[in-house]
């Protein structure tokens, strides 16, 4: 036991360290969780909030501490750890993802999500001509001017597609008119987003030629997957279904399979490796057991385990020590006012516009789209890799993802949720079905009840819990 306690330099007990500090974060996590569901926040800001704790803001002030428990040299683990999760939930999400509500929802979402891109890019590309010299103090190299700017303008106009989709599920939202209208523009938001963030990487690395051929490389690669794959597996499913063998193993395989090379096929392109696991969960068949068996045998330890290992890495890295005085305290301020009202204004007023609903409607769509969280923190994390943000405006932005994301469970209510009542019945003519939405999850896997001398339609109880 003493041996986990020697010099990290020498990574003989790696293993052991790992796995105690794999109990401490998820008994902090636990906790804060707890805590924060009394204030209706979702479970991933008690994640950040404890890799903050054992980071270097505040257990990291103790000596004992950073150079044996949690020493900056084993912070990789978690991250690499926390990866695997996060791709696993991605895919969740698009095994869930009902895209024939994505379909319908498709044209007025796409003029939501360019005014909630356009707007906030813009106000990031203007903000980042005063921030750039800011970055560049205490010593920190400078980074090409091309490249801050794309990627300031890139980090303002993000949406926590992930984040988003956790509290839309929490609060039984997801399969609504407002969770479809949301996540569709939240996806836009972040494949253009990881587009430009991909563009500002190659300026960084000296060559934006790179990144224009990322753009088109990413569209190939969605329409190969969209047509080709989908059908390889929608054919592979059918045939099993014909033979009553479903849940074949090697049908398991060859998904996980597609679920590997599609995140590493992101990666390797500089679109982050979750939006090719998202992309896999989407094409995969929806009908059957295939669905409603793999789906719960999945999240239990992708959300439990798994995912908040990411989380309290990205907290890790925040050192909010590098902001104790007024002027970078304005600086937060400043960066924090910009991003909420960019990314809210143009979503309130374009929901209205297009969809014209309520008044409520359109400030609850505003709210949710400034949701950053978890897509925040990874391009946050990929700017300071790649030596484009300081420590210290790293560490700004983070606090601004962090508090967009803490406000919006309890402004969602105020604004939205508290007379929120679903429709008691929502007709879907298309599939002969009657959609029954709940409050709270009844099993997990949608069930069919047939109504008899109805003309074979039925009713589907829709919950499902979620992360």
């Amino acid at each position: 036991m003493v041996e986990i306690f020697a010099d990290p330099s020498i990574d003989v007990n790696y293993w052991a360290r790992f796995l105690m500090q794999f109990f401490i974060i998820l008994v902090i996590v636990r906790v804060m969780g707890w805590f924060l569901s009394l204030i209706k926040q979702p479970s991933v800001i008690g994640e950040i909030i404890a890799g903050i704790i054992v980071g270097p803001s505040v257990l990291g002030n103790i000596s004992f501490w950073s150079k044996h428990i949690f020493p900056p040299s084993s912070w990789n683990y978690f991250t690499l750890v926390g990866n695997v999760g996060l791709i696993l939930f991605m895919f969740n999400l698009g095994l869930e993802l009902d895209k024939d509500k994505i379909k319908n929802e498709w044209k007025r979402s796409l003029s939501i999500a360019i005014a909630t891109i356009i707007i906030p890019y813009a106000s990031g590309a203007a903000l980042s001509i005063y921030l750039y010299d800011i970055n560049n103090r205490d010593g920190f190299i400078a980074p090409d001017r091309a490249a801050f700017m794309l990627f300031i303008a890139s980090s303002m106009s993000f949406t926590a597609f992930p984040v988003l989709a956790s509290i839309l599920s929490s609060n039984n939202l997801i399969q609504s008119r407002i969770g479809t209208v949301t996540i569709s523009c939240a996806a836009i938001d972040d494949i253009m987003g990881w587009c430009s963030l991909a563009i500002a990487g190659a300026f960084a690395k000296g060559s934006g030629l790179v990144g224009l051929w990322v753009v088109l490389i990413a569209i190939g690669y969605i329409i190969f997957m969209f047509t080709i794959v989908k059908w390889l597996l929608t054919r592979a499913h059918d045939f099993l279904i014909e033979r009553d063998d479903e849940m074949n193993p090697l049908l398991l395989m060859g998904v996980f399979l597609v679920l590997i090379a599609s995140a590493f096929f992101c990666d390797i392109l500089g679109i982050h490796s979750f939006f090719g696991a998202f992309i896999a969960g989407i094409i995969c068949p929806k009908s059957g057991k295939f669905n409603a068996e793999l789906f719960p045998k999945i999240e239990l330890v992708t959300v439990e385990l798994l995912l908040p290992l990411f989380f309290a890495a990205s907290g890790m890295r925040t050192s909010l020590g590098t902001i104790n005085d007024t002027f970078y305290g304005g600086i937060t301020v400043l960066i924090f006012i910009i991003a909420t009202l960019a990314k809210f204004l143009p979503a309130f007023f374009m929901a209205k516009i297009v969809t014209k609903e309520s008044w409520k409607f359109s400030g609850a769509v505003g709210i949710l789209m400034n949701t950053r969280g978890l897509v925040e923190l990874i391009a946050l994390n990929i700017g300071l890799q790649l030596h484009i943000l300081s420590p210290r405006l790293f560490t700004m932005f983070i606090i601004m993802a962090i508090v967009t994301t803490f406000m919006t469970c309890p402004l969602l209510w105020l604004v939205y949720l508290r007379t929120y009542k679903p429709d008691a019945l929502i007709t879907n003519t298309r599939n002969n079905t009657i959609n029954i939405p709940i409050r709270y999850p009844l099993q997990p896997q949608q069930t069919i009840i047939p109504i008899n001398n109805i003309s074979n339609n039925h009713v589907n109880i829709i919950g499902r819990h979620h992360y």
